[in-house]
């Protein structure tokens, strides 16, 4: 492999990449901070950084963290259940045909049997 060498990036490239300024705008600048410093330049990233939009995400934030947060729910208590191989074999089929977990079809019919028992 033969490697390419590379271009220097000197301060008329590094601005071209930074600020995207075309090759003539360079090339003046770059006359003009041979000479002399340009008032220019500074007021560019001052103009860059904008003050208001910063302080007004954070409502946004905190109204969209409100809305993603769940409501508290009832808690939960772990049941270990012990299946025959068989049911287990027909539970994972049934998970892979419907593409749901097994715990999401387990209560499903626990949900479904429990109504039932009520009615």
């Amino acid at each position: 492999m033969t490697a390419k060498k590379r271009k220097p990036l000197d301060d008329a490239l590094a601005r071209e990449f930074v600020y995207g300024s075309s090759n003539q705008e360079t090339a003046n600048s770059d006359t003009q901070s041979e000479t002399q410093p340009t008032l220019e330049q500074e007021p560019i990233p001052q103009s860059i950084l904008p003050v208001s939009p910063i302080s007004a995400p954070q409502p946004a934030k905190f109204n969209l963290m409100s809305q993603l947060q769940q409501p508290s729910k009832e808690p939960t208590i772990r049941l270990t259940v012990d299946l025959s191989e068989s049911t287990h074999r027909k539970l994972s089929v049934l998970a892979a045909r419907t593409n749901r977990k097994k715990v999401e079809i387990i209560r499903l019919l626990l949900d479904e049997a429990l109504k039932e028992v009520e009615d």
